[in-house]
Formats: structure tokens, C-alpha cells, sequence
């Protein structure tokens, strides 16, 4: 994706990057996130664990919903969608919620500093590079029903401790 997040992108925002991913027989194994404004570079090789600018992440071991942190892309699209009463279970039962779309949802989960991020409306090169990065800093990435593909257009990227609770509230 060669700008993910290309409305901020347009409007000045700095919340936007270049995903780079390889897949291979059907299976991503390297993955880049790159953020020129921010120079935040997150990378991941399959096996190899994630880097932020050269630093490993880990996604934070944090085990209790009412303890979490959600983040969450663009309600209006949840709101036209069946998920959006989960959306609001999630709400009730996470600490902390923000809005925090694209690649920043996803590095945010991979770095620690959030537990669960769920976004909707999606293209296989909006999350090959995202799933990498978030599974090699030790998380979990389904799609919302639970299904381990980039190919469904929907994302749930949490910290793995939290991955089946969310996806039951989640369901619709």
C-alpha cells in the first residue's frame, strides 16, 4: 500500500505510511511499516520477531478487558456494518478507547501500548504488513470471525491474551 492512510495523507496529517509485505504460498513472512513524516519504521521477518527503527517490540502482556486499552478506525463505517453492537460490548468493557485508524492502530497494539484494535473496510494490502508486525511482537491477528486471513476486509489485532474475549463480544 503505497500511502495507508491517504486522507490524512492529503490532509496534512501524520498519520500515514507505506506498507511493504511478502507473501509466500499463501503465507506473509516479511513485513514493513514506514512513516517518513514520523521516521517510524516497524519491520518483521517471520521467525525473527519486530523492530521498531531497529528496537524490538512486544506487544504488552496485559490479561483483563476491564484493563485494556481498545483502539478502533472510523465509526461510521462500524455503524453501517452488523458490528457495531459489538463494537459498543468492546466499549463497555475496555478501560481506555481511541480512534486511531490505519497503520497506527496496529503499531500501537505491536508496541504495547494498546491491548486490542479492530477496523473494518479493508484490502489484503491494508493488513499483510500489519499481521506480520503484530504476530512476530508476539500478538494474535484474526479477522472478525476468528479466521487467521488478510482477505476477509476486517482486522482484529490484540496482544493474544485478549484475542477470544474480544472476538466474542465482537461477534454480532
Amino acid at each position: 500500500d503505497p500511502i495507508d492512510g491517504t486522507k490524512n495523507f492529503v490532509r496534512g496529517i501524520p498519520v500515514w505510511a507505506t506498507l511493504i509485505a511478502l507473501e509466500e504460498r499463501g503465507e506473509v513472512t516479511v513485513g514493513v511499516i514506514h512513516n517518513p513524516v514520523t521516521a517510524e519504521l516497524y519491520t518483521a521477518r517471520r521467525g525473527a520477531g519486530a523492530c521498531l527503527n531497529g528496537a524490538r517490540i512486544r506487544v504488552s502482556d496485559v490479561g483483563e478487558l476491564h484493563q485494556s486499552s481498545f483502539v478502533h478506525a472510523g465509526l461510521g463505517i462500524v455503524r453501517k456494518s452488523g458490528y457495531w453492537d459489538g463494537f459498543v460490548r468492546l466499549i463497555d468493557a475496555t478501560d481506555r478507547q481511541r480512534g486511531f485508524g490505519d497503520y497506527l492502530g496496529y503499531g500501537l497494539v505491536a508496541e504495547g501500548k494498546a491491548e486490542i484494535y479492530a477496523e473494518l473496510d479493508l484490502k489484503p494490502w491494508d493488513l499483510a504488513a500489519p499481521k506480520i508486525v503484530v504476530e512476530e511482537a508476539g500478538g494474535r491477528f484474526t479477522d472478525l470471525q476468528g479466521r487467521a486471513t488478510i482477505y476477509s476486509g476486517t482486522a482484529l489485532a490484540t496482544n493474544g491474551r485478549l484475542h477470544d474475549a474480544a472476538l466474542a463480544l465482537l461477534s454480532p
